[in-house]
């Protein structure tokens, strides 16, 4: 439900400023914004059914941590490779 409604909150910001553009591009040409108004709607269009299709798919990451305590924090770390250090005055 929160992917759909930051779909939504992104989304209708993006058309809110679209609208704006239209109304000053349909005020100063109106054949001229008709075309551009017409190619505006249909990438919208495309916008909103991708990001719907990909809000609705599995999560790509594990929601939850590898282990409930933690362990992976417990586990020794290798030595350093003193060759990989840069030299020092």
């Amino acid at each position: 439900m929160a992917n759909q409604l930051w779909l939504f909150v992104v989304a209708g910001g993006a058309a809110l400023l679209g609208v704006a553009l239209a109304f000053g591009m349909f005020m100063e040409d109106r054949s001229r914004a008709l075309s551009a108004m017409i190619g505006a709607f249909i990438v919208a269009g495309c916008a909103v059914g991708l990001g719907i299709l990909i809000s609705t798919q599995a999560p790509t990451a594990p929601q939850t941590a590898p282990d409930v305590h933690g362990s992976q924090y417990d586990l020794p770390a290798r030595p350093s490779d003193q060759n990989a250090l840069p030299k020092t005055p």
